[in-house]
């Protein structure tokens, strides 16, 4: 009875978002009357002015001279300007065209969210008796304090948890075997990414349940996994909730549960500011590298056809495939328990072809080239010269002895999740052709059964 009426629901949705279409549509051809033309000026000048811009910026970011940066930041803030202001001045001729294909957009957005936001598939989970000794390391200074802002250890404390708070020179290793040792039988991280597989490898080792509490600055596992970053405090309803088994990744005998990145982005997370200044960081090592005095990461590995990959400037071993959306590399992993690793490996050199490689990427046809190669494995072996390669695992900095042995844990770590954890929703891509035939599916009753996958996010 349940699945009918989310099926009923979905196809309402649908609908909806259907007839939002046509008033975008709407507003598009009054937008196109009242402007007298306008529109089809300002649809040129605003590709022209983008493509400007993205000049301008990429110059802006790559030059080491101060007055060239400045310059180009100025040529694109005028672009900018200039292209606001055609659009007010179209708007204006036409306003009631841009307030209906504005209203158009918001609910078509909205309503394909609801139509075609199915879950990706149920996430199968089983019962567990709340652990009698459970354990927490707290990490204070993660994420700006946050842990500390928030009170997290004394509520965990409140909750029967027994609670280590890191202080500096503590091992996170040596402390999760000392709890278990003790009689723990579940041990779990509150802080960012960078702690989480050192302390979930003693949990697989020990074959304890996991526990994750996000109050880092990104807390990528966390958001893959379907907590809520924004309230850490939540996520300690997981000490009383089910189990779920997922994957993990290992490179030799160190365990990851995001990636590992060797190259550029290794550079990047090993400057001693990237903490505390991103940005400022990305301008210090990456432009170098585009330009060519970094050298590129001296490697050799195989995709699974048995094609030789050396000289890139990127190598990415994920735990389960991030989908490419967004315009970015990296995005989200809709699913934990996959099985496998993915492999992105980038050889761009030049800042015009990481530009067209982020284009098809946002277009949603990256596929393999000459400067970019993508693939799916369970193993990976990366063979160098050189004694010691600089490494990030999971956002930190560490240096790894080649050959490198990637291989993935399928449902190797058992994770403790909180009780009213939702499901984890499909990422839609309203803006494609395909998702509009979707909705005419869901719509028309032709989807299948209520609740069945309607994304390709998997």
């Amino acid at each position: 009875m349940g699945g009918d009426a989310r099926g009923a629901a979905r196809r309402r949705w649908a609908w909806a978002a259907l007839a939002a279409l046509l008033v975008m549509a709407g507003g598009l051809a009054l937008v196109a009357v009242g402007s007298n033309g306008g529109l089809f000026g300002l649809a040129v000048g605003a590709v022209l002015g983008l493509a400007v811009v993205a000049a301008t910026g990429w110059w802006a970011f790559t030059t080491r001279r101060v007055w060239k940066r400045r310059l180009n930041v100025a040529v694109a803030a005028l672009v900018v300007a200039y292209l606001l202001l055609d659009l007010l001045v179209v708007g204006l001729q036409g306003a009631a065209g841009v307030a209906v294909l504005a209203a158009g957009l918001l609910g078509y957005g909205a309503a394909g969210r609801r139509a075609l936001g199915a879950v990706a598939g149920p996430i199968e989970t089983w019962p567990a008796g709340p652990p009698a000794r459970p354990w927490l390391l707290v990490n204070p200074r993660s994420g700006g304090g946050k842990a500390e802002r928030l009170g997290i250890a004394a509520a965990a404390r409140d909750r029967g948890v027994q609670v280590h708070e890191l202080v500096p020179g503590d091992d996170p290793v040596a402390l999760a075997r000392q709890a278990v040792a003790a009689g723990a039988d579940a041990v779990g991280v509150c802080g960012g990414d960078g702690s989480l597989g050192l302390v979930a490898a003693v949990a697989v080792e020990a074959d304890v349940p996991f526990v994750c509490v996000p109050s880092g600055t990104r807390n990528h596992f966390a958001a893959d996994l379907g907590l809520d970053r924004d309230h850490p405090l939540a996520a300690l309803e997981a000490f009383a909730g089910p189990e779920r088994r997922i994957d993990a990744g290992m490179v030799g005998r160190r365990m990851f549960l995001n990636n590992v990145s060797l190259g550029a982005y290794a550079d990047l997370v090993a400057e001693p500011g990237y903490r505390a200044g991103k940005l400022t960081t990305a301008h210090a090592v990456l432009p170098g590298a585009l330009r060519g005095e970094r050298e590129l990461l001296r490697v050799a590995f195989a995709d699974p056809e048995g094609r030789r990959y050396q000289d890139v400037l990127v190598l990415l071993v994920a735990n389960n495939a991030y989908e490419l959306h967004g315009g970015t590399v990296l995005g989200a992993r809709g699913r934990l328990d996959g099985g496998v690793l993915q492999v992105s490996a980038l050889r761009a050199r030049t800042g015009a072809a990481l530009a067209g490689l982020a284009a098809r990427i946002a277009a949603g046809r990256a596929g393999s080239g000459a400067y970019w190669a993508q693939w799916t494995a369970t193993t990976l072996r990366v063979d160098a010269t050189v004694a010691e390669l600089p490494a990030g695992i999971d956002g930190e900095a560490v240096t790894l002895a080649p050959p490198l042995e990637f291989r993935v844990l399928p449902l190797a770590l058992r994770v403790l999740v909180p009780p009213a954890l939702p499901p984890r929703a499909s990422r839609v891509a309203l803006g494609s052709l395909a998702t509009v035939r979707r909705l005419w599916t869901v719509a028309t009753g032709r989807a299948g059964a209520a609740g069945a996958p309607l994304s390709d996010a998997r």
